[in-house]
């Protein structure tokens, strides 16, 4: 029997949002409210404090610049000339706000990138300066439109001093209309490419893949006039499909109309899946720099491990079972290639025909990647192995884990990131046999199937032949056991942020075994700047084909990698190291930082800890490090002034250790060393730290001889004002939208309220309709809706256009039906708003293209809670 494999990896992630005592409870007794919620805000988001939605509540033009943080992503609107719609509407009119000015700090080479936004083609020009703030002009760049460049960056150079600078966008004196923006910075690092627009791969129109139900027996036989037609299997389980006749002649095969009959597909009996047939199309990932971003090892305390062994997992060979590895005319990607074994055995791509996407398509020798026809070249397969081998020397970027051990890719992914249970069974029994070449370690950042005999066989005779296996827990945020990750002998991985918490996606339960960092774009826990991704070797689309180039991705997938290449470190100690050892140690404490109990459904017995796991390996270690616990210090001027970590001593205890008294720290933090066993640092926020505005993030430098001078690392994040509490994405509508279009094709509400942020958070709430108004929150009708939320910048009466923040229930992009009758109770919703749109991807299968989507149409605000806006401030 064949099952799907769907990546438990890239994307993958659940709904989120902060919590909070809902304030329709309070405006309301409980039971007469249906629907309530909050709705939290991306990490970094801010919004323009004049925007023409601003302005016609009351909000006068800015008269100085907005104060923005170092890292941001925010939108905004300009218009040079204040004008109306015509529609008489209170959404009508766009006021006049040709400039926006900002006070932005930057450091020498800091990058900040503009994208623009137009209700109508071509849109006005627009300009994006860079001043000092005496308003010397030290670069510009304006948009150009018609040539389709709605995009612009500035720099500082460097030349000029760390400082805050003038950040100025204005709209010149073309004739279109108001134009929205977004724009973002991220310290320290170049500009990211963001994913602003809502998906719009192409497809064929009339024509699906279906993916059915094992048990579901000859597909769409019994439903063929609601199903569709087969054209022809592509296995026993997929199947091309094309609308029914009785669909086509109501109406054409258009994009619009082969979305709906897919939504159709997918609440048909035995129906795993229905995407649309993709058109090839490619989508440049994000790119970044590596090792100085690459937060996820000093979470796990790899610095320190690495001094133990300095090998880098020399002569261990980890097998990576995924998409393959990326390939150009050069070789393999240079941050991984010298770790390649020197020759890939024959028959290293198990893909079948029916998954394949390579020439020819089917099994045979050549594990690289050749990306995906859907659009979505993540070059997933790529982005682990670099996680687990990228070596350390070549200077192209950042390191794996195990940047000296050998790698076998092996190919069990194919379109899409699909692949049968059938190849990775084959696969997992070739690797771990020794013929022609044993894996010493296999890492699966794969998922999706149920418990299979034959998977569990594979397992253990891998197992029992010595192979250690590392798989992803999953991104489903669910603790229902997910394989192969929870099958037995295997080590299932969940996944962390940078703060060490369990991210939103990741799923749980007494089934996982440990934790390591898998990232969470919704985060900047460590508070760098930068949303919680882990950054590894990946590829883009160039202008000669895909090029080698570096990614940040989130999941369990990222996770599992962390893991493979700490076992590969510990086996290159310790040859003998097997499943069963691993097993002893991990209950025993000794390879990850403990968590209360011994041991939680979210972290298994902890996050992986690589200098203790290696210590664990070592039977005479002759060097002597010290290694703190936790591996990094964080503090809030909310919730945590101090911190004290424990020095551990670790390796050849014989040798005499000293510490030097002066720990390197700033100012503002108080550090007190305890100098005598067991060793502790003790780390205060000080008074000078809650006056002043201090850096948010520092490094502690611990002096210390053993057999020889060393120096210990220790990352200090200082939170004080609170990102969460200062995010803000504009005023906010939250409606509950008919699920049919109207004659213009929109999705117009039924019933809406709107509110502003309180501390990083919007609260709503619906009640039933029983005849009677209220102020504060909305009566809805018995029936079928979406609900959403979002801004409305420009004041055209629709939200979560492009530019404008957006939520959807229960994740952005795979909105989900919600009834609302006499028994609905749904009062614990939570949901997330900003200005990123979801990608296509394995991890989200749900996620369908939206051609020609404009947003959602308001609902005329003389009642349902929402007072009629006044205009001010608006000369004619």
């Amino acid at each position: 029997m064949a099952f799907s494999l769907i990546l438990g990896a890239c994307g993958g992630s659940s709904p989120s949002g902060e919590s909070g005592d809902g304030g329709s409870d309070v405006l309301l007794p409980p039971a007469r409210i249906v629907l309530a919620g909050t709705i939290g805000v991306e990490a970094n988001t801010r919004v323009d404090a004049d925007t023409a939605d601003g302005l016609v509540l009351g909000e006068l033009p800015l008269t100085e610049p907005q104060l923005l943080p170092a890292s941001f992503i925010l939108a905004g609107y300009v218009s040079f000339r204040d004008e109306s719609r015509g529609t008489n509407s209170p959404f009508d009119d766009f006021p006049k706000d040709p400039e926006d000015q900002f006070r932005v700090p930057f450091e020498p080479g800091e990058r900040l990138s503009l994208r623009t936004f137009s209700e109508m083609a071509g849109g006005p020009l627009v300009t994006l300066a860079l001043r000092r703030l005496d308003g010397t002009e030290l670069e510009s760049q304006t948009t150009d439109p018609i040539n389709k460049m709605f995009s612009a960056s500035v720099s500082l150079p460097a030349t000029e001093e760390a400082g805050d600078y003038l950040v100025v966008v204005s709209a010149d004196d073309f004739d279109p209309p108001p134009v929205r923006y977004v724009l973002s910075k991220t310290a320290g690092a170049q500009s990211l490419a963001l994913n602003l627009d809502w998906p719009g791969h192409a497809f064929v129109p009339g024509r699906a893949v279906v993916a059915m139900a094992d048990y579901a027996g000859t597909p769409m036989s019994a439903s063929n006039q609601v199903a569709g037609n087969v054209i022809r299997a592509l296995d026993h389980q997929h199947w091309l499909v094309t609308m029914p006749a009785s669909r086509m002649s109501r109406q054409s095969a258009n994009e619009q109309n082969t979305l709906d009959w897919i939504d159709t597909l997918r609440q048909q009996p035995g129906v795993v899946s229905a995407t649309p047939d993709y058109i090839v199309s490619a989508q440049s990932p994000m790119n970044e720099p590596l090792y100085p971003k690459q937060w996820h090892y000093d979470l796990i305390n790899l610095p320190a491990a690495w001094q133990l062994v300095p090998g880098g997992g020399a002569g261990v060979k980890v097998a990576v079972l995924d998409t393959g590895l990326f390939r150009d005319g050069r070789g393999w990607h240079p941050d991984i290639a010298a770790n390649v074994v020197i020759q890939i055995p024959a028959g290293a791509d198990f893909v079948s025909a029916e998954f394949d996407n390579d020439v020819p398509p089917g099994r045979d020798g050549d594990p690289r990647d050749p990306g995906n026809a859907a659009g979505n070249n993540v070059f997933h397969g790529t982005h682990v192995a670099g996680t687990v081998v990228a070596n350390a020397t070549n200077q192209l970027g950042g390191t794996g884990v195990a940047f000296g051990a050998e790698l076998l890719p092996v190919r069990v992914l194919g379109e899409g990131g699909i692949g049968s249970s059938t190849d990775l069974i084959n696969a997992i029994r070739w690797v771990g046999a020794g013929t022609p070449v044993k894996a010493d370690i296999i890492n699966l950042s794969l998922g999706g199937l149920p418990e299979i005999p034959a998977l569990q066989n594979a397992i253990d005779e891998v197992v029992a032949n010595g192979v250690i296996v590392v798989a992803a827990a999953g991104n489903q945020a669910s603790s229902s056991p997910a394989y192969p990750a929870a099958a037995e002998g295997v080590f299932s991985v969940s996944a962390v942020d940078a703060g060490g918490s369990l991210a939103g996606y990741s799923n749980f339960g007494p089934w996982i075994d440990l934790a390591a960092p898998g990232g969470d774009v919704r985060r900047d826990a460590n508070l760098d700047g930068l949303a919680d991704l882990v950054i590894s070797s990946s590829a883009s689309l160039g202008p000669d084909g895909f090029e080698p180039d570096y990614t940040g991705l989130q999941g369990t997938s990222m996770a599992a990698p962390h893991v493979a290449g700490v076992f590969a470190l510990m086996k290159s100690l310790k040859p003998d190291l097997n499943t069963g050892t691993l097993v002893s140690w991990l209950a025993g404490g000794q390879l990850t930082t403990p968590v209360p109990g011994g041991r939680s459904g979210a972290l298994g017995y902890g996050t992986i800890d690589s200098a203790k796991a290696v210590l664990a390996a070592i039977d005479n270690p002759s060097i002597t490090i010290l290694s703190a616990s936790p591996a990094a210090i964080s503090l809030s001027s909310e919730t945590r002034l101090s911190q004290t970590v424990e020095l551990l001593v670790l390796g050849d205890q014989t040798n005499n250790l000293v510490i030097n008294p002066a720990i390197a720290s700033p100012a503002w933090l108080d550090v007190t060393l305890s100098a005598v066993r067991p060793f502790s640092i003790t780390v205060t926020l000080n008074e000078q730290a809650l006056e002043e505005d201090v850096p948010v993030r520092t490094s502690l430098e611990v002096n210390y001889t053993t057999d020889s001078t060393r120096v210990l690392h220790i990352p200090v994040v200082a939170e004080l004002v609170t990102d969460e509490n200062a995010r803000n994405a504009g005023r906010h509508f939250v409606l509950l939208v008919y699920t049919e279009p109207n004659e213009q094709g929109q999705l117009e509400a039924a019933a809406q309220v709107s509110m502003t942020a309180v501390n990083g958070t919007y609260q709503f709430g619906f009640r039933l309709n029983d005849g009677t108004q209220g102020a504060s929150f909305a009566d809805v009708p018995p029936g079928d809706y979406y609900l959403v939320a979002g801004s409305d910048l420009d004041n055209d009466g629709i939200i979560c256009q492009s530019g404008e923040a957006c939520a959807e229930y229960p994740v952005t992009g795979m909105r989900e039906v919600i009834t609302v009758d006499e028994n609905t109770d749904l009062k614990d919703i939570r949901m997330a708003t900003g200005y990123f749109r979801p990608t296509i991807s394995t991890a989200t299968p749900d996620v369908l293209p939206r051609p020609g989507f404009t947003g959602y149409k308001l609902k005329m605000p003389h009642s349902h809670g929402v007072a009629a806006p006044k205009k001010i401030g608006v000369e004619r």
